[in-house]
């Protein structure tokens, strides 16, 4: 999901406000649904590295997410099962699924798309533990080298479709890149490069994703799909003038345009993400010392600061975000009462370790040396905020903050490279353990050893989801005791839509299926 800043977009929009046409309504006559979506890549999905919401019209998953949990629901596959020891995974590919080609969705299609995947995604390490696989009648079997949970997320993910066995076997990796004909509800009829794709109904189409009324082929039968090259204002303008009649993001400030008209929807859709951050404790640092490090936790209070915002975070006393797989109520609680929202005991902790305003200027100090620390951010969406929040909050602490706002990837590399005091980090999945395998950016930070690792491996392979949860809420409890890793907030997003347009359902985990989508 890309994020864009738009300055002096208020003041524009307000002047331009009065000289805007009249708001297009939809009647019986409109047919095209028009949508405003970042720039799609290609056709293959497996060659993706990217994949936007509106891809999601011409490629299904093999299965469905469920939004409560994340348990696997039917999809293009449907009835799996799980052996007793996790090795062995069964799907049916049922009949009557047909590609916009024609064709039928086959058994074979599924292993082949599959091995295909293995050949050429970036995301194959997802999947990497499917050691074979087998077809018996309209039934697929994988045969896994280990169980692993990340794969019944990929299983559900976007990245993971299926594509004719016969376009695989005769189209080159060139071809197809934009030649592909995933299945799904839409096919592409033609595509102009940086401006936008025509969409066809594929009259085929039928699926078992339970979280949708629809079952068979869309009631629109065209989607014009506009690339977001242009400004946000624009866009914006365009929305309500009706010559789009969805966005598939707006900034904040759109929000805040957007809030004002009536005939435009606005709705959260927001993926899992955790926004956090880690405090360096080498020798020598300002948070080498626990007590410190305590006393920032403490002090935090993550309501106050996620107002600031106007509703672009919510607060996050977890790694594990309450809408990721296995996410644990038990950890959530476990910070909640021991780590956070309490500046009385922070202040507490540092005057019973020695840290005193000796000088009355504000901070408390020790050794003659201030407790200070300059903070990583963002210099674009929720950080700078959230940051200049925190820092008032560490003041009444006396702790002084210095804020230095930087791309995200040099934060990333700073930390990696032990070259900071403090900074923001963001994970966007839905998988607690690629949160849990990569929340480390810094490689000498306690807790970020080899005993970790394994636990989550542990986490990984246990079958029973009840089981690994509470083994991903031990996880995060251990982590915690370290107090220099702390989940902070979560950033939330929006779409805005014109009120014509039914069917738009998002849910708990961000997720929008189209199949209901209608005017």
């Amino acid at each position: 999901m890309k994020k864009r800043s738009v300055a002096f977009m208020l003041v524009t929009a307000m002047a331009a406000t009065a000289m805007a046409p009249a708001a297009v309504y939809a009647d019986e006559a409109k047919e095209v649904f028009v949508l405003a979506d970042d720039e799609w890549y290609g056709t293959d999905l497996y060659q993706q590295d990217s994949w936007t919401s509106g891809q999601g019209l011409i490629a299904d998953p093999l299965f469905t997410l469920d939004p409560e949990g994340g348990d696997l629901l039917d999809g293009v596959c449907t009835d799996l099962t799980i052996s007793e020891d996790g090795l062995t995974m069964t799907m049916t590919v049922p009949e009557g699924k047909y590609y916009a080609t024609g064709e039928q969705v086959e058994p074979e299609d599924v292993v082949a798309s599959i091995e295909w995947g293995k050949e050429v995604s970036p995301y194959a390490d997802g999947y990497s533990n499917i050691e074979s696989m087998e077809t018996d009648g309209r039934n697929v079997i994988f045969h896994l080298t280990e169980f692993r949970s990340d794969l019944l997320y990929y299983l559900g993910e976007c990245f993971m479709g299926v594509i004719d066995k016969d376009q695989l076997d005769s189209m080159s990796q060139d071809e197809l890149m934009w030649g592909a004909v995933p299945y799904g509800m839409y096919s592409v009829d033609s595509y102009e490069p940086g401006t936008g794709v025509t969409l066809v109904a594929n009259e085929g189409y039928k699926t078992d994703n339970p979280l949708v009324e629809n079952k068979g082929a869309a009631a629109i039968k065209t989607v014009e799909v506009k690339f977001n090259n242009m400004e946000e204002f624009t866009m914006l303008e365009e929305l309500k003038a009706g010559d789009i009649d969805f966005t598939t993001y707006i900034s904040m400030d759109g929000k805040m345009q957007m809030e004002s008209q009536e005939d435009i929807i606005l709705t959260e859709k927001t993926y899992p993400n955790i926004e956090y951050f880690e405090m360096q404790t080498d020798e020598g640092s300002a948070f080498e010392d626990i007590a410190v490090r305590q006393a920032v936790a403490l002090a935090i209070n993550r309501e106050d600061l996620c107002a600031l915002t106007d509703g672009a975070a919510v607060p996050a006393y977890s790694m594990i975000f309450d809408s990721v797989q296995n996410f644990s109520q038990e950890a959530k609680d476990d910070f909640m009462a021991n780590y956070a929202n309490d500046p009385e005991k922070a202040k507490q902790i540092l005057e019973e370790a020695g840290y005193i305003d000796s000088d009355g200027d504000g901070y408390v100090d020790k050794d003659g040396e201030n407790v200070e620390f300059t903070y990583y951010t963002r210099s674009s969406g929720t950080s700078v905020l959230v940051a200049q929040g925190l820092q008032e909050q560490l003041a009444q602490i006396g702790i002084l903050m210095n804020i230095e706002s930087i791309d995200w990837n040099y934060i990333y590399e700073n930390i990696n490279n032990d070259e900071y005091d403090a900074g923001i980090e963001v994970l966007e999945w839905a998988e607690p353990m690629l949160v849990l395998n990569c929340c480390y950016y810094d490689m000498d930070a306690p807790g970020n050893d080899d005993a970790y690792y394994e636990s989550v491996s542990d986490a990984a392979s246990t079958v029973d989801t009840d089981e690994r949860t509470a083994k991903v809420g031990e996880i995060q409890k251990k982590m915690f005791e370290n107090w220099n890793i702390i989940p902070f907030y979560s950033d939330v997003n929006y779409i805005a839509y014109k009120d014509y347009v039914k069917g738009i359902t998002v849910h708990e985990d961000g997720a929008l299926y189209w199949n209901d989508l209608s005017f």
